[in-house]
């Protein structure tokens, strides 16, 4: 038999005078687990009560509510996280154009191209037009090499210079010859960098000098394309004020929020502009929301009043032949302000960055001048109609 089942039967009995007939009886017993499955697919059939409910919805509430408050903590540190890098990298930009056309200030490009007279050219004692097959290049203050080699007995370096009635075209510049030269000779500039590529001008001889500044004027060949360019870089006030704090010296104030502007135009085309007006091109915002304050003499300065823009140079002269300001380099420290508050703790977030700039050709001018070459530098361009630098408004 088997022990999941159990059968017993009663042998056949004589039913009351049944002549014999037998009626078997047969019992099955079921095993005692059978009862048990029955019972609890019985009680499983009601469901869960209203309590065991209840506390299952808390229960999800509570993580849920944790998982949301997980996920907008995440989304407040992202989007600082994210305002914080937009201003980094727009403060990153503006210091890498400025410092690459900072290095080019002063630069006095050399006719690459190969120019040669288109004519014979005769002294006069007085100013001619020199011809030449192209112009290019050439302005007003240029040292120019007519000569093929330092052999011949003809070479001669004279400078490019204008009045009412001479000035440079597309095919002649004028200038003062003291040799004659024949057509064909080679025509080369062989030209020193302008010391004063970054402008300022200082009243006493000295060296490791500084101040601070709110405008930058710089010139030369800045996209080393050998055309002549005029820049700007101005802070400039927006009206609007910050709720962080600037460090003065009657205490903590508002600060003000500055943009920092730039101005770039090309020069001696084949004149110099009377004015920015009088040019095709505009101011435009190079970086904005800079935190800072004037301080007495209306110089703006970062929270900590340190200088935002400053010029360190020395300055070579006397009072007979005039100075020389040789800027070479240059100091930018920004203290940006977030454009939107930081969700995550409901301010503004600042970040600070600095940058270095250092002129190569003016300091290497500042080398010349050492070495007792001053006088052979060129001064700042200036057209025969007297229009210099800097540019006007």
């Amino acid at each position: 038999m088997k022990d999941a089942e159990r059968q017993a039967r009663v042998s056949p009995a004589p039913v009351g005078g049944s002549g014999g007939r037998e009626r078997v009886r047969e019992e099955t017993i079921l095993p005692a687990s059978g009862c048990q499955h029955a019972a609890q697919e019985d009680s499983a059939a009601h469901g869960f009560s209203l309590i065991e409910v209840l506390v299952s919805v808390t229960i999800i509430t509570v993580l849920m509510s944790a998982v949301f408050q997980f996920l907008r903590f995440n989304q407040q540190r992202y989007r600082g996280d994210q305002l914080l890098a937009e201003r980094n990298g727009g403060a990153r930009s503006a210091l890498e154009l400025m410092t690459q056309e900072l290095q080019q200030a002063g630069h006095n490009p050399n006719l690459n191209i190969h120019r040669s007279l288109t004519a014979a050219v005769t002294p006069t004692g007085g100013i001619v037009d020199v011809p030449v097959n192209d112009t290019t290049g050439l302005f007003y203050g240029n040292l120019v090499e007519i000569g093929s080699s330092s052999a011949d007995p003809n070479r001669e370096i004279i400078a490019v210079l204008g009045d009412s009635t001479h000035g440079i075209t597309s095919t002649t510049f004028p200038a003062i010859p003291t040799l004659p030269h024949a057509s064909g000779q080679a025509v080369f500039t062989r030209s020193l960098p302008f010391p004063n590529g970054i402008l300022y001008s200082a009243s006493a001889v000295g060296t490791g000098q500084s101040v601070a500044v709110n405008l930058v004027q710089f010139f030369g060949d800045i996209d080393g394309n050998g055309t002549l360019h005029y820049g700007e870089y101005k802070l400039v006030d927006t009206g609007t004020t910050s709720t962080l704090p600037c460090q003065t010296g009657s205490g903590p104030q508002d600060c003000h929020l500055m943009e920092m502007s730039r101005f770039m135009t090309s020069i001696l085309n084949p004149d110099i502009p009377a004015a920015k007006s009088a040019t095709s091109d505009t101011f435009s915002p190079l970086a904005d929301n800079i935190l800072a304050y004037p301080d007495g003499s209306g110089v703006y300065r970062n929270p900590d009043q340190k200088p935002i823009l400053q010029l360190n140079y020395d300055t070579f002269g006397n009072v007979t032949y005039g100075f020389t300001t040789y800027v070479r380099s240059v100091d930018v420290d920004l203290t940006l302000q977030t454009v939107d508050k930081d969700p995550e703790v409901n301010d503004y977030r600042i970040i600070r960055m600095r940058s270095h700039m250092v002129p190569t050709n003016i300091n290497f001018a500042w080398g010349i001048t050492l070495q007792g070459g001053s006088p052979d530098l060129p001064f700042k361009p200036k057209d025969p109609a007297g229009h210099t630098l800097p540019i006007p408004d």
